[in-house]
């Protein structure tokens, strides 16, 4: 049965450009060397790619196929199953550029990079606000 409204995780934004949303909600690579690089200047950028300054902010390992960038408030609520949630996320979300979408399943957020080898899987932490987004809640 396919379910119209999966669980996901609501964060709220502000950016100055949708570039700036994108640089912040999905991983950045640098470009990759050229094929005259050392082993060791590859292997040097693939320990610094990618970044992703979402999943670093949230200490969340996470898989980015997961996540959503939506850029208005009426793109949200048509992802909410209840209308008593919707009408709550439309009257409290007015500050917000953009929106960022995680889903709520074992394969978006995988491990939590805070909990100690033992304790990273599964993922019983729930997300929280940091610098740059504001955490909204759980939905569906």
């Amino acid at each position: 049965m396919h379910d119209d409204y999966p669980p996901f995780h609501l964060f709220g934004a502000t950016f100055t450009s949708e570039a700036e949303a994108e640089r912040y909600a999905f991983e950045q690579w640098e470009p990759e060397p050229s094929s005259s690089a050392t082993d060791a200047e590859y292997s040097a950028w693939e320990d610094r790619n990618p970044t992703w300054r979402l999943a670093e902010e949230l200490e969340f390992y996470m898989d980015s196929d997961f996540v959503e960038l939506l850029g208005s408030v009426a793109d949200v609520v048509t992802q909410i199953r209840t209308p008593h949630d919707a009408a709550r996320i439309s009257a409290e979300s007015t500050g917000f550029t953009h929106f960022i979408v995680v889903m709520a399943n074992a394969d978006a957020i995988w491990a939590d990079r805070r909990a100690t080898s033992a304790q990273a899987k599964p993922v019983v932490r729930a997300p929280e606000s940091t610098a740059t987004v504001t955490y909204l809640g759980r939905f569906n």
